[in-house]
């Protein structure tokens, strides 16, 4: 029924939800709500989900939970939250399940970076390790080898010294051996994303024959195989500096990598999905990027709440 979500129904159970646990409710909004609720099934489903959220977020520990939101977005009131904040968080699998892993994956991680952070550590054998967004690394040195996992996010590896210890990164379900490199790992939803600037890497995926990746190429792993090799922009890791650097991007390109750096949404309509920008975009800032976006192409950001912006259409 997630599919059929509508955004005004979910606002609408966000603020009964803020209603009725307000100091001064009363037993009218009780029964208003319940009126509510029984006036179509679509709203009951969307009332339990929005209970079952508001229950699992106040289970979490206050540092990893509305610290992570709220200070990114000012303080905000928990009727505020779920007035404004459920539209966001039921989206998808109801939008919390990506943000309550996050943050649990963050909170156990050996390193982690927080959404819209990024941070650079350099490890015992002198390899540096930069997290993207939104990112969770565990290490596992021994006597015997070195493996950096990949538990989400994206990380962009420079080699130290070799040594006799192999060095592997596991990301997903294969394992990435470098040869005196330099390269990025991205963890999607369902592939891993590599990229080589210097040197080259060997990925391997289950039990099949090892691929070879060399510099400037990247390439896609996921069950249904590899994509082909394609070029690699220089470009590529500029999010370490603070940049995102658009050439040709469409909107719909722009919209999803800018979302990785904010809490909430960021989405476009259809009819501006495949306008096209070039320029350079500040991803410590992403409301002056969107702003940027909008003086560089025919379109208007619209804020319908702090966590949910939508790139429509200029009229």
């Amino acid at each position: 029924m997630t599919a059929g979500v509508d955004p005004l129904v979910v606002r609408e159970a966000g603020r009964w939800l803020a209603r009725l646990g307000s100091e001064d409710v009363t037993e009218a909004d009780h029964q208003a709500c319940q009126r509510w609720r029984r006036a179509d099934p679509h709203h009951e489903w969307v009332w339990q989900q929005m209970a079952a959220l508001q229950n699992a977020f106040q289970s979490l520990p206050s540092h990893a939970s509305r610290s992570d939101l709220l200070e990114r977005r000012g303080t905000l009131s928990r009727r505020q939250l779920l007035g404004w904040g459920g539209v966001t968080l039921l989206s998808g699998a109801l939008g919390y399940g990506g943000v309550r892993s996050g943050l649990w994956q963050r909170q156990w991680a050996d390193y982690a970076s927080g959404v819209g952070e990024t941070r650079a550590v350099t490890l015992s054998d002198g390899t540096r390790l930069v997290l993207n967004t939104d990112t969770a690394v565990d290490v596992r040195f021994n006597e015997t080898t070195r493996e950096i996992l990949l538990r989400r996010g994206e990380i962009l590896v420079t080699t130290g010294a070799r040594e006799a210890r192999p060095l592997r990164v596991r990301a997903g379900d294969g394992v990435i051996r470098p040869v005196g490199t330099r390269f990025f790992v991205r963890l999607m939803e369902r592939a891993t994303q590599v990229g080589v600037f210097e040197g080259a890497v060997e990925w391997r995926q289950g039990g099949g024959d090892p691929v070879s990746l060399a510099a400037g190429g990247q390439a896609t792993f996921g069950a249904g195989g590899i994509t082909p090799v394609s070029a690699l922009s220089a470009n590529a890791a500029e999010w370490e500096n603070g940049r995102l650097i658009a050439e040709r991007m469409t909107v719909s390109q722009f919209s999803g990598e800018l979302a990785r750096y904010r809490y909430g949404r960021v989405d476009c309509e259809p009819e501006v999905a495949a306008l096209r920008v070039t320029g350079v975009f500040p991803l410590t800032d992403t409301d002056q990027a969107l702003a940027a976006l909008a003086r560089a192409l025919p379109v208007k950001v619209t804020y319908y709440t702090p966590f949910w912006v939508r790139i429509e259409k200029k009229h």
